[in-house]
């Protein structure tokens, strides 16, 4: 016994059928993966930010658009990026977001603490330092590089500091 198909039983099924396929494309564009921190040309000023994403898995770093080099970080990743521009994408299985861009801003940050018989020069900032000793028309030069620090006597000596 063969059955016929109506009309309206034809019109239930496309209907069912656009229903369905309305309801895959939305949760394949709704669980793309995105980003949410840094913003798309933000200058970030603090070195120890965070990324936020959403819907992702990895998070890829680069200094160039088409990614030719790039760093892949993933959850309780730990990074410290020098001052520059950065591109950015999240990925999540085959799917990957837009390319977004910050700028990582170099600070200087100089911490200098007195001890009894010397001064400890801590470099907080995400620059290496140039710290120029003077004493009795002598110079010397000593590099202060990021998180590091230096122990320097007290006599009659002035101390400069620039980025370098």
């Amino acid at each position: 016994m063969k059955k016929k198909i109506t009309k309206k039983t034809k019109r239930i099924l496309i209907a069912e059928a656009v229903f369905i396929a309305g309801v895959l494309i939305y949760l394949f564009f709704s669980t793309a993966p995105n980003q949410i921190y840094p913003l798309h040309g933000m200058t970030v000023i603090e070195p120890d930010f965070v990324f936020e994403i959403e819907h992702g898995e990895e998070v890829l770093i680069s200094i160039d658009e088409e990614f030719t080099s790039q760093i892949i970080l993933t959850e309780n990743s730990e990074i410290n990026l020098p001052p520059g521009v950065y591109y950015w994408k999240v990925k999540s299985g085959f799917r990957e977001s837009e390319v977004k861009n910050f700028t990582i801003q170099g600070h200087v940050a100089l911490n200098i603490k007195e001890r009894n018989e010397s001064y400890r020069v801590e470099n907080e900032g995400n620059v290496d330092l140039n710290v120029t000793r003077e004493n009795k028309g002598f110079t010397t030069d000593i590099v202060i590089g990021i998180g590091e620090s230096e122990d320097m006597e007290k006599d009659n000596s002035s101390y400069k500091g620039r980025q370098i």
